[in-house]
């Protein structure tokens, strides 16, 4: 028996294989557009956000209306409010409290400093001071800080009751730069332990001269000796001192000067070098 199956054409079979390409094409495309549609949206919502928050930020309400400065005694008030830098009309929202503290601590009286808002209308400055250490002598007269800060030059009327370091060499240097040594360390050092020991009756350091070798020279003032040490077991030198002294039968303005940097000895020079 012969049978016969009909097929249908050729060309309507290839017709639809074709079909199912283009269709998920189609779905694909379809589906890119909407995710585009839908970044576009986000974008656009997050710009009008953007936009609403500087709008915001920036309203008079928010404007930098007063300004607080706490902690000061040498440096103004005006003087640390200018350092800010902060143009009228600038928000309180806005503002770099980090970049604030940065430009307060410019200057060199100013140990540490913090800027904090204070709403809706206000900042507050808290900072803390240096103070004055010594009087440090290089090509000028400057006060230096605890921790090694020059912090202004010296008048030439100004006398503050501070000690006095005295640099080996002539040195330029400016308020700001920070100097400390260990040699300037141990140089405040024997000023302190000096006036604490009393070594001299009624006499105090005026100056500490720091030498190349490590010792230093005290000055009495006018009219009296120096005294030349180490830094090193002060206490036993200065005992010795006075040992020495009281043996001599002398005064001490009768000595041009001493030194005391020798272990088995003191060493007294007459006004005439002997």
């Amino acid at each position: 028996m012969i049978r016969d199956y009909h097929t249908g054409e050729p060309g309507r079979f290839r017709e639809r294989s074709e079909e199912r390409p283009r269709r998920a094409s189609k779905a694909y495309l379809a589906r890119l557009v909407g995710v585009l549609l839908l970044l576009v949206l986000l974008a656009g919502a997050g710009l009008a956000a953007w936009e609403g928050y500087r709008r915001f930020t920036r309203m008079s309400y928010f404007r930098v209306a007063e300004i607080y400065v706490e902690g000061n005694l040498q440096v103004a008030t005006d003087e640390v409010v200018e350092s800010l830098g902060i143009a009228p009309g600038t928000s309180l929202l806005e503002v770099d409290l980090a970049s604030l503290s940065r430009r307060v601590l410019k200057n060199p009286w100013i140990k540490e400093a913090s800027v904090r808002r204070r709403l809706p209308l206000a900042l507050t400055i808290q900072v803390v001071e240096r103070v004055p250490e010594a009087v440090f002598i290089a090509d000028r007269r400057y006060l230096l800080s605890a921790d090694g800060v020059i912090l202004s030059e010296l008048d030439g009327e100004d006398l503050p009751t501070l000690p006095t370091l005295r640099a080996a060499a002539r040195r330029r240097v400016r308020p700001g730069d920070r100097i400390l040594s260990s040699e300037m360390a141990q140089g405040l050092a024997v000023w302190r332990q000096f006036q604490l020991a009393n070594a001299v009756q009624g006499e105090r350091a005026h100056e500490i001269v720091m030498g190349g070798d490590g010792s230093y020279t005290v000055n009495l003032g006018h009219e009296m000796p120096s005294i030349r040490l180490r830094a090193q077991n002060m206490q036993e030198q200065l005992r010795r001192f006075g040992a020495a002294l009281a043996a001599s039968g002398r005064g001490l303005e009768s000595f041009g000067d001493v030194d005391l940097r020798f272990r088995d000895r003191v060493v007294f020079r007459t006004l005439g070098g002997r």
